[in-house]
């Protein structure tokens, strides 16, 4: 029985739909594509481009790309939208693949049910760039929000994988930097954990996408370019408090990896007096998000985020 309250454990809608099957396959080819010995970076962000072809057009969304204080971002425009509340989007890929482009059409179908903007960044990507360029290209953004005349408690902020990580870095250095905090944190199945060190990652072999060497292939990116691994910024489930955060809401998969570094993060959120929350969703695999449109599952999920943060945006 599970007897911690802000975790809640989704039951499965559909993970056998022909979506959730295709997205499995995908998986598996680019698995075994990157773990080529010849695979190069170049061969990889190809594929990495194709990770959200299986979520179906929002409609009814305009796309306009613009520069943001020197960095690419896209706005993502839903017809019926307040225009003044913004949803900051950050990408996944390990910091080295992944794209506002790869990403579009999830965090469109997320805008649009919120009924607000969303702002896609195009933060640096490793191995051209050394940590922390992600961290800094987002906060930056951020700033520019702000001095542009967004108002902190109506912006919310998401990301996928280790787009979900820089969604809390970014709270943790809005802290750091006494900028005043924005609304919400909401990451979709968060990379945590940099070298894939929890319980399940020894047990699971359902996660078609990151398997514990995947993932440590991940982490030594980072690691051989001479990162502390264990910095927060970086690997959130080492961050010792969560005093002072806005409000967090966690999906994740339940049959990928990711979950363990996602509740022990929420512990030690719960402990330190955040307001946390973690959905465990059915059978489905990290980022499933991307399904959006064509998988119930991917389609409650983004409802239930939509129902949780338009309070808190004051929609």
């Amino acid at each position: 029985m599970n007897d911690k309250t802000y975790v809640n454990y989704i039951p499965d809608l559909d993970s056998n739909c022909n979506a959730a099957k295709e997205f499995i396959e995908y998986y598996n080819t680019l698995r075994t594509t990157l773990e080529k010995p010849d695979c190069t970076l170049e061969e990889g962000r190809r594929l990495f481009e194709k990770w959200g072809d299986l979520a179906a057009e929002p409609r009814e969304v305009d796309y306009i790309e613009f520069d943001a204080d020197g960095i690419l971002c896209m706005w993502v425009l839903p017809k019926k939208r307040t225009d003044d509340r913004v949803l900051m989007c950050c990408h996944g890929g390990g910091y080295t693949y992944g794209s506002i482009y790869s990403h579009r059409k999830a965090y469109a179908h997320m805008a649009k049910q919120i009924g607000c903007r969303g702002l896609l960044i195009n933060y640096r990507n490793t191995p051209e760039n050394k940590w922390p360029a992600p961290l800094e290209d987002v906060v930056k953004v951020y700033e520019w929000l702000l001095k542009n005349g967004y108002k902190p408690q109506h912006i919310a902020i998401t990301g996928d994988s280790c787009g979900g990580a820089l969604s809390v870095s970014t709270a943790l250095t809005i802290l750091e930097k006494k900028l005043p905090m924005l609304a919400a944190v909401m990451p979709i199945c968060p990379w945590f954990d940099l070298m894939g060190t929890t319980p399940k990652y020894e047990t699971n072999d359902k996660d078609a996408l990151n398997p514990k060497k995947s993932i440590q292939a991940y982490g030594n990116v980072l690691k051989n370019a001479g990162t502390d691994i264990k910095d927060p910024h970086l690997a959130p489930m080492y961050l010792k408090s969560m005093a002072g955060f806005p409000p967090i809401y966690i999906q994740v998969g339940g049959d990928e990896n990711m979950e363990d570094e996602a509740i022990i993060f929420a512990d030690t959120a719960y402990k330190t007096g955040a307001n946390i929350r973690v959905d465990v969703v059915g059978h489905m695999q990290h980022g499933f998000h991307q399904l959006a449109g064509n998988c119930k599952d991917a389609d409650e999920a983004i409802l239930r985020f939509a129902h949780w943060v338009k309070p808190l945006l004051g929609l």
